[in-house]
């Protein structure tokens, strides 16, 4: 059994699966995330993770990854060599520096927190396909595919290979805002679920619908059948309480949320 399945067996609270990127990067690093340092960005995560106390560690890759193009221009370049669509998508993903430079990240995850489940978060095939493809300029008028799906994910699945030996326990995708995905497009992902399925890391995505989805092992949405119920953002300014229901509660915290409101909110979780 993974430490992800093991966290949510345990009895007690629900436990909480905080994403604080933008948040404590306000908090902590004035804006200014230490991405491209390997201590620095550990030892802010560290603070981070101390403050809020979640029960999973998590590298989310889309702020990483703007922090890389910026300061990249020849891939970016590279990524609008051609103007077809998923061609900004295999450029970014089968580059060897951003490749070594998020395995350098996450070993030292790994090494701080020991035990805790590690989590890698990542877009859904669809929505990297669209990312890579607004980052190297394309039109934002074409169509993705289940097709197209299908090649991202293959893709994703040679670079996530990469990262096979440290130490992830959880892959989330994290899926187009609006898009119900359904049995079709979770088939269209299977070259990810076939490689997350050989390194025995649980899968997750999470979306706006809470639909139960056999072909991941758990479900991150605002309600319904999910397992993670996400915490909706009124919820920062005290508006209502959590809601009921799944085996843990995902909060993603405004990055102008007071502090002191911060811990008192986090305080009243169930």
């Amino acid at each position: 059994m993974g430490a992800f399945r093991d966290l949510l067996m345990r009895g007690g609270r629900r436990p909480r699966w905080i994403d604080h990127t933008d948040y404590c990067g306000r908090l902590l690093a004035a804006g200014d995330i230490p991405f491209g340092d390997v201590a620095r960005f550990i030892d802010w995560h560290r603070k981070a993770q101390g403050l809020l106390r979640p029960d999973v560690a998590a590298l989310p890759l889309v702020p990483l990854l703007d922090f890389w193009l910026a300061g990249h221009g020849d891939l970016v370049s590279a990524m609008a060599g051609r103007k077809r669509l998923l061609y900004p998508l295999k450029v970014l993903l089968a580059d060897e520096d951003l490749r070594g430079h998020i395995r350098a990240l996450l070993e030292g995850l790994r090494l701080t927190y020991g035990g805790q489940p590690l989590a890698f978060v990542i877009p859904s095939p669809r929505a990297f396909i669209l990312y890579a493809a607004a980052k190297a300029g394309l039109p934002d008028d074409d169509e993705v595919t289940l097709d197209d799906v299908d090649s991202a994910a293959m893709y994703m699945a040679d670079f996530l290979r990469a990262f096979g030996d440290t130490g992830i326990d959880v892959l989330l995708m994290e899926e187009v805002p609006g898009i119900a995905a359904g049995d079709d497009d979770l088939a269209a992902c299977q070259a990810v679920l076939n490689i997350a399925g050989h390194y025995r890391w649980d899968v997750g995505l999470r979306l706006d619908d809470g639909a139960e989805l056999s072909a991941v092992d758990f479900v991150i949405a605002p309600a319904g059948k999910a397992a993670g119920i996400q915490l909706p953002q009124a919820y920062w300014r005290g508006e209502g309480a959590a809601a009921e229901g799944g085996q843990f509660i995902y909060a993603r915290i405004p990055p102008d949320a007071e502090p002191e409101a911060v811990l008192g909110r986090l305080a009243a979780l169930p």
